[in-house]
Protein backbone atom coordinates (compact mmCIF):
# COMPACT_ATOMS: atom_id res chain seq x y z
CA UNK A 1 0.00 0.00 0.00
CA UNK A 2 1.32 3.33 -0.87
CA UNK A 3 0.82 5.44 2.15
CA UNK A 4 1.88 8.61 -0.05
CA UNK A 5 -1.62 8.28 -1.30
CA UNK A 6 -3.04 9.29 2.13
CA UNK A 7 -0.97 12.15 2.83
CA UNK A 8 -2.92 14.66 1.12
CA UNK A 9 -6.18 14.35 2.45
CA UNK A 10 -4.38 14.08 5.96
CA UNK A 11 -2.72 17.51 5.12
CA UNK A 12 -5.41 18.94 3.55
CA UNK A 13 -7.72 18.10 6.46
CA UNK A 14 -5.38 19.88 9.32
CA UNK A 15 -4.54 22.73 7.01
CA UNK A 16 -8.70 22.89 6.24
CA UNK A 17 -9.37 23.22 10.10
CA UNK A 18 -6.59 25.22 10.50
CA UNK A 19 -7.03 27.89 8.30
CA UNK A 20 -10.77 27.97 9.85
CA UNK A 21 -9.50 28.18 13.50
CA UNK A 22 -7.51 30.77 12.70
CA UNK A 23 -10.13 32.60 10.18
CA UNK A 24 -12.48 32.48 13.20
CA UNK A 25 -10.00 33.70 15.85
CA UNK A 26 -9.41 36.73 13.88
CA UNK A 27 -13.32 37.50 13.73
CA UNK A 28 -12.54 38.58 17.56
CA UNK A 29 -8.62 38.82 17.90
CA UNK A 30 -6.73 41.04 18.52
CA UNK A 31 -9.13 43.47 20.53
CA UNK A 32 -6.68 46.60 19.55
CA UNK A 33 -5.03 47.55 16.71
CA UNK A 34 -1.41 45.90 15.77
CA UNK A 35 0.91 46.45 14.02
CA UNK A 36 2.45 43.87 11.72
CA UNK A 37 4.74 44.84 8.86
CA UNK A 38 3.20 47.94 8.30
CA UNK A 39 -0.12 46.68 8.50
CA UNK A 40 -3.00 47.54 11.54
CA UNK A 41 -4.02 44.18 12.35
CA UNK A 42 -7.73 44.51 14.47
CA UNK A 43 -10.33 41.59 14.98
CA UNK A 44 -13.63 42.23 12.78
CA UNK A 45 -15.67 42.32 15.53
CA UNK A 46 -13.84 44.44 18.18
CA UNK A 47 -13.51 47.26 14.91
CA UNK A 48 -17.53 46.88 13.79
CA UNK A 49 -18.59 46.59 17.85
CA UNK A 50 -21.02 49.89 17.12
CA UNK A 51 -22.10 48.84 13.66
CA UNK A 52 -22.78 45.53 15.47
CA UNK A 53 -24.01 46.02 18.25
CA UNK A 54 -26.77 48.66 16.12
CA UNK A 55 -27.48 45.67 14.11
CA UNK A 56 -28.29 43.77 16.85
CA UNK A 57 -30.91 46.48 18.60
CA UNK A 58 -32.46 46.99 15.61
CA UNK A 59 -33.01 42.97 14.85
CA UNK A 60 -34.45 42.83 18.78
CA UNK A 61 -36.63 45.77 18.45
CA UNK A 62 -38.18 44.90 14.89
CA UNK A 63 -38.29 41.03 15.51
CA UNK A 64 -38.44 40.20 19.19
CA UNK A 65 -39.56 43.39 21.26
CA UNK A 66 -40.63 46.96 20.62
CA UNK A 67 -41.97 49.59 22.65
CA UNK A 68 -45.38 49.39 20.96
CA UNK A 69 -45.31 45.53 22.30
CA UNK A 70 -44.41 46.77 25.55
CA UNK A 71 -46.95 49.29 25.68
CA UNK A 72 -49.65 46.71 24.37
CA UNK A 73 -48.48 44.68 27.37
CA UNK A 74 -49.03 47.33 29.46
CA UNK A 75 -52.45 48.09 28.51
CA UNK A 76 -53.21 44.97 28.35
CA UNK A 77 -52.35 43.99 32.07
CA UNK A 78 -55.12 43.04 34.56
CA UNK A 79 -53.76 45.31 38.00
CA UNK A 80 -57.41 43.79 39.70
CA UNK A 81 -55.42 41.13 42.04
CA UNK A 82 -51.96 43.13 42.35
CA UNK A 83 -53.72 46.09 43.64
CA UNK A 84 -56.12 44.53 46.18
CA UNK A 85 -53.04 42.66 47.57
CA UNK A 86 -51.02 45.62 48.19
CA UNK A 87 -53.98 47.36 49.44
CA UNK A 88 -54.55 44.08 52.00
CA UNK A 89 -51.35 44.10 53.12
CA UNK A 90 -51.19 48.03 53.81
CA UNK A 91 -54.78 48.26 55.82
CA UNK A 92 -53.74 44.87 57.53
CA UNK A 93 -49.88 45.46 58.43
CA UNK A 94 -49.68 49.42 58.54
CA UNK A 95 -53.11 50.60 59.96
CA UNK A 96 -54.53 47.75 61.81
CA UNK A 97 -52.59 48.21 65.31
CA UNK A 98 -53.82 52.29 64.85
CA UNK A 99 -57.51 51.57 64.06
CA UNK A 100 -57.63 48.72 66.84
CA UNK A 101 -55.76 51.61 69.66
CA UNK A 102 -59.00 54.41 68.75
CA UNK A 103 -61.17 53.89 71.41
CA UNK A 104 -64.85 53.07 69.64
CA UNK A 105 -63.28 52.68 66.38
CA UNK A 106 -61.52 50.13 67.49
CA UNK A 107 -64.78 48.21 68.36
CA UNK A 108 -65.62 47.82 64.52
CA UNK A 109 -62.10 47.96 63.36
CA UNK A 110 -62.70 44.67 60.93
CA UNK A 111 -65.96 46.50 59.69
CA UNK A 112 -63.92 49.37 59.30
CA UNK A 113 -60.72 47.88 57.63
CA UNK A 114 -63.27 45.86 55.26
CA UNK A 115 -64.49 49.14 54.00
CA UNK A 116 -61.16 51.14 54.15
CA UNK A 117 -59.92 48.30 51.48
CA UNK A 118 -62.89 48.39 49.49
CA UNK A 119 -62.87 51.44 48.99
CA UNK A 120 -59.36 52.19 48.31
CA UNK A 121 -59.06 49.23 45.86
CA UNK A 122 -61.91 50.51 43.80
CA UNK A 123 -60.79 54.19 43.56
CA UNK A 124 -56.85 52.89 42.43
CA UNK A 125 -58.63 50.53 40.11
CA UNK A 126 -61.07 53.67 38.67
CA UNK A 127 -58.19 55.82 38.51
CA UNK A 128 -55.65 53.25 36.51
CA UNK A 129 -58.97 52.13 34.03
CA UNK A 130 -58.59 55.75 33.15
CA UNK A 131 -55.21 56.29 32.92
CA UNK A 132 -54.00 52.66 31.32
CA UNK A 133 -54.26 54.20 27.70
CA UNK A 134 -52.21 57.31 28.35
CA UNK A 135 -49.96 55.96 30.75
CA UNK A 136 -48.85 53.25 27.74
CA UNK A 137 -48.70 56.01 25.16
CA UNK A 138 -46.34 57.54 27.31
CA UNK A 139 -44.20 54.29 27.87
CA UNK A 140 -44.66 53.49 23.97
CA UNK A 141 -42.93 57.54 23.67
CA UNK A 142 -40.51 57.63 26.03
CA UNK A 143 -38.59 54.29 25.74
CA UNK A 144 -37.05 53.27 23.00
CA UNK A 145 -36.29 49.85 22.81
CA UNK A 146 -33.57 50.27 20.46
CA UNK A 147 -31.74 53.09 22.36
CA UNK A 148 -31.84 50.76 25.62
CA UNK A 149 -30.06 47.89 23.79
CA UNK A 150 -27.18 49.87 22.37
CA UNK A 151 -26.62 51.69 25.30
CA UNK A 152 -26.36 47.61 27.61
CA UNK A 153 -24.46 46.63 24.80
CA UNK A 154 -21.57 49.48 24.80
CA UNK A 155 -21.22 49.33 28.10
CA UNK A 156 -19.89 45.54 27.80
CA UNK A 157 -15.81 45.07 27.84
CA UNK A 158 -14.58 43.82 25.00
CA UNK A 159 -14.29 40.60 26.74
CA UNK A 160 -17.27 40.04 27.57
CA UNK A 161 -19.20 41.27 24.38
CA UNK A 162 -17.30 38.48 22.65
CA UNK A 163 -18.15 35.78 25.30
CA UNK A 164 -21.97 36.75 24.56
CA UNK A 165 -21.37 36.50 20.80
CA UNK A 166 -19.89 32.83 21.04
CA UNK A 167 -22.46 31.69 23.77
CA UNK A 168 -24.89 32.41 20.51
CA UNK A 169 -23.01 30.93 17.64
CA UNK A 170 -20.56 28.06 19.55
CA UNK A 171 -22.05 25.34 18.19
CA UNK A 172 -22.05 27.05 14.84
CA UNK A 173 -18.13 28.00 14.79
CA UNK A 174 -17.22 24.12 15.78
CA UNK A 175 -18.77 23.04 12.76
CA UNK A 176 -17.49 26.12 10.24
CA UNK A 177 -13.82 24.52 12.01
CA UNK A 178 -14.90 20.93 10.96
CA UNK A 179 -16.16 22.09 7.64
CA UNK A 180 -12.62 23.45 6.83
CA UNK A 181 -11.21 19.98 7.73
CA UNK A 182 -13.83 18.30 5.49
CA UNK A 183 -12.86 20.55 2.76
CA UNK A 184 -9.54 19.60 3.13
CA UNK A 185 -9.66 16.19 3.42
CA UNK A 186 -11.27 15.95 -0.03
CA UNK A 187 -9.51 18.08 -2.04
CA UNK A 188 -6.58 15.95 -0.72
CA UNK A 189 -8.26 12.90 -1.80
CA UNK A 190 -9.30 14.54 -5.23
CA UNK A 191 -4.90 15.61 -5.45
CA UNK A 192 -4.29 12.03 -4.41
CA UNK A 193 -6.14 10.64 -7.39
CA UNK A 194 -5.05 12.95 -9.63
CA UNK A 195 -1.43 11.52 -8.44
CA UNK A 196 -2.15 8.22 -8.67
CA UNK A 197 -3.45 8.06 -11.95
CA UNK A 198 -1.80 11.35 -13.69
CA UNK A 199 1.82 10.47 -12.42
Amino acid sequence: MDYAFFLPPLFGAAIGWLTNYVAIKLLFKPHRKVEIFGLNIQGVIPKRRKEISRSIARAIEKELLSSEDLAKVLSGLNWEEEIERTVEEAVEHRFSSKISSIPVIGLVSDNLKNQIKYYITKELLRQLERKKGSLAEKFKNNINIQELMISKIDQLDLKRFEALLTDFISRELKHLEWLGGLMGFFIGIAQSFFMYFYQ
